[in-house]
């Protein structure tokens, strides 16, 4: 069944006003950067507002695999260039801003070292504060599946930090 235009815009602004700061966050800790993951939740509002017409069963959860997936195409289209000495904060960079980019490149790091289902459920349990039943309709698998990467990917974190 087709929605209407004015349907689609109130959806559309519930969306936003619920998920935009859960997206983000998810974005820029996968990304590491503030400005691709402004780019990248911005882009998947406006994928969804000119997408399909007819009503998403779970509009959450495909807001956020549409997230997943170009910060997953965005990783894999970088170069990987390392500067000698780190990252160092741009003359117009708040120190804030540079200590937070420090913060979400030492996570990534961790979490790289994770198989790649137990890191995204991690990443969506703990950035975007989902829950694993939200997770579950996100990775499109069992909310059993998703507790059990959970766990496993944290009980290897606290075991690589001899915690």
């Amino acid at each position: 069944m087709k929605q209407s235009s004015t349907e689609r815009l109130r959806e559309l602004e519930e969306l936003v006003d619920s998920c935009r700061e859960p997206l983000f966050r998810f974005a820029f800790f996968r990304l590491g950067s503030r400005m691709d993951a402004e780019d990248v939740v911005q882009d998947a509002f406006l994928k969804w507002a000119s997408g399909p017409e007819r009503p998403v069963g779970h509009p959450r959860a495909y807001l956020f695999r549409m997230v997943s997936n170009d910060c997953y195409d965005r990783i894999r289209r970088r170069t990987t260039l390392v500067p000698l000495d780190g990252h160092q904060p741009l003359p117009d960079e708040p120190l804030e801003e540079h200590e937070a980019h420090e913060e979400a490149r030492r996570i990534e790091t961790l979490l790289d070292r994770l198989p790649p289902e137990q890191a995204e459920a991690i990443r969506l349990h703990t950035y975007a504060s989902l829950r694993f039943t939200e997770i579950a309709e996100v990775l499109r698998c069992p909310v059993s599946t998703v507790k059990s990467r959970f766990g496993g990917g944290i009980a290897k974190l606290r075991k690589t930090l001899n915690l």
